[in-house]
């Protein structure tokens, strides 16, 4: 059969998948992440430290779209098991959240701050966790918000039939992942050398990424949650979960990150902020670049069993900050419209729906 052959019968099945997929997340995983954020908050607002019940409460009204858009990857989940994995997959990321904001802040000894505080990653996996996260850090009383966190986490985790096969190499994304996150907040203030030589000696061999790339790649969850999903189906074994981490690790993993880093880059040069985008020396060559890793993504998920699905994650995540306002500036937008163009089809309802959603939450705003 001709590649002209194939490309309609694809883009059918795309169509039919990213339909599915965003029916199953608004009228069965939404509603069970949307209640599960409103648990944490809840608890967040008895944490004991001020400065503590400050940043979860923060992260939680900043960032509960990333908790729900980690959600999504329940959809590769057994209907039986979904609400389960949607709540593992939201108090995972909110901890990662969490985990960033603290350590965005200014503290003594940062990489050993933010190395501690990561081992929460980990820990939710089921490595044994240190006996405090807060140990180099200037705050501690979080009333066992943390620990609460990740024992919800393991215990979801656990539950799901393939964990076993699952753990080591969701651990080694884990690990990958606490590591570059805590060495990029570290560079943030003090300097980005160990940063680069880390992700210099990370870059897989062959791919041709340059080293903020790399670290970029390192710092997303989406591998994670994409391990952590699957893990809810009894046949998977081991070998099909590397398959997996292999696809998001880096290529997916980075395109997420450097997308997050564009549409954030007129903030963290404001704030002095670290910017892996900022290391390209023209918009062009950041177009280039992103075009160049969406086209490995798209790949990666292709290869991956019920594709079609994850493609559809694939271009959801893009969507999400295509959608942003700061995507259409000048620096930013030959690279949006790049990475736009480059996942297709796929791309246009989730972006307008987005476009659409940050429209009625900025009327909402305006009337209140």
């Amino acid at each position: 059969m001709t590649r002209t052959a194939i490309r309609p019968r694809r883009r059918v099945r795309d169509t039919r998948a990213l339909l599915g997929t965003l029916g199953r997340y608004w009228f069965a995983i939404f509603p069970v992440a949307r209640a599960e954020l409103a648990h944490w908050r809840r608890r967040a607002a008895v944490i004991p430290d001020e400065a503590l019940r400050r940043h979860a409460l923060e992260t939680l009204a900043d960032e509960h779209l990333n908790a729900e858009g980690a959600a999504v990857f329940a959809v590769l989940a057994p209907r039986r098991r979904r609400a389960l994995v949607v709540r593992l997959l939201v108090r995972y990321q909110l901890m990662y959240d969490y985990l960033d904001t603290l350590t965005e802040q200014r503290v003594v000894a940062p990489l050993h701050a933010s190395r501690h505080l990561h081992r929460a990653l980990t820990a939710a996996l089921g490595e044994r966790p240190p006996s405090s996260y807060y140990a180099h850090y200037p705050h501690a009383d979080d009333g066992g918000y943390l620990s609460e966190l990740v024992d919800g986490c393991s215990a979801a985790f656990e539950a799901l039939p393939a964990a076993g096969s699952v753990a080591p190499i969701a651990l080694r994304a884990a690990r990958r992942c606490a590591e570059g996150q805590s060495r990029n907040h570290a560079a943030m203030l003090t300097s980005e050398s160990t940063l680069s030589r880390w992700a210099s000696c990370a870059t897989p061999a062959g791919s041709g990424l340059r080293w903020w790339e790399t670290a970029a790649a390192a710092g997303s969850s989406l591998a994670i949650h994409a391990l952590l999903a699957s893990a809810a189906d009894p046949a998977l074994s081991a070998t099909e979960a590397e398959r997996v981490e292999r696809a998001y690790w880096p290529w997916i993993n980075g395109l997420n990150t450097l997308l997050e880093s564009m549409i954030d880059a007129p903030h963290d040069i404001a704030t002095a902020n670290h910017s892996y985008v900022e290391h390209y020396a023209t918009a062009h060559l950041m177009a280039d670049r992103l075009d160049e890793i969406a086209a490995r993504a798209t790949r990666a998920a292709r290869r991956l069993p019920h594709s079609e699905v994850h493609a559809a994650i694939l271009a959801g995540m893009a969507a999400f900050y295509l959608a942003a306002p700061e995507a259409q500036l000048p620096a930013a937008h030959p690279a949006a419209d790049r990475v736009r163009r480059r996942l297709g089809a796929n791309v246009g309802l989730p972006l307008a729906m987005l476009r659409a959603r940050r429209r009625l939450r900025r009327q909402r705003l305006r009337w209140r």
